[in-house]
């Protein structure tokens, strides 16, 4: 006698009960932030992802703006002082992601930085070798109170590296353009704090 391919009755409600979770609807993932990322193939896209990163505080992508190897920061002579020479001595890469990511720990998840370029320009020196100047505000929303400075402006001027086709920052010059306080305030208070 042939036997049957029917499931007996209780495999069969026990299948009909699962059923429903195959199709239960679940909250969505959040969005990738390395979608931000443009390959910076031009001196604009640098810094567009640049400011991205700054602005939304993104680690992943404001260290994909800089050389892996050889990368310096000089600050500001006066914002730096005599007594931080050694703190500002070898700055380079890790200092720079130290800075940004105590920064980044003080900031509340829902607030944004905001970087205004302006007055921009570049000095081309080779197919992989360019300089911009550019004048900049920015506005920090960190939650430290012992911090005093919310907007800081100044000049920078980056020498940037081009290497397999795509743009980083090499070197970072920052200038106080008159009273206000500059970048290198943030980078001394927060690589400290």
């Amino acid at each position: 006698m042939p036997r049957s391919s029917r499931l007996p009755l209780p495999a069969a409600l026990l299948l009909l009960a699962a059923l429903p979770a195959c199709f239960e609807l679940r909250a969505p993932e959040p969005a990738n932030t390395s979608s931000e990322w443009v390959s910076p193939t031009s001196i604009d896209l640098l810094l567009t992802n640049f400011a991205t990163a700054v602005q939304r505080l993104n680690a992943a992508n404001y260290e994909r703006c800089f050389v892996p190897r050889g990368y310096r920061f000089y600050p500001d002579p006066a914002a730096a002082g005599s007594t931080n020479a050694a703190l500002f001595a070898n700055w380079g890469l890790r200092e720079e992601l130290d800075y940004f990511n105590r920064l980044r720990q003080r900031t509340p998840a829902t607030a944004q930085n905001q970087l205004l370029l302006s007055a921009r320009r570049d000095q081309i020196y080779g197919p992989d070798s360019a300089e911009v100047s550019a004048q900049y505000q920015l506005t920090l929303s960190q939650t430290d109170t012992a911090f005093r400075y919310r907007t800081l402006t100044g000049n920078m001027r980056l020498l940037l590296r081009r290497r397999n086709n795509e743009w980083q920052i090499s070197a970072w010059r920052d200038l106080a353009t008159g009273s206000q306080p500059v970048w290198t305030e943030a980078k001394k208070y927060f690589i400290r704090n």
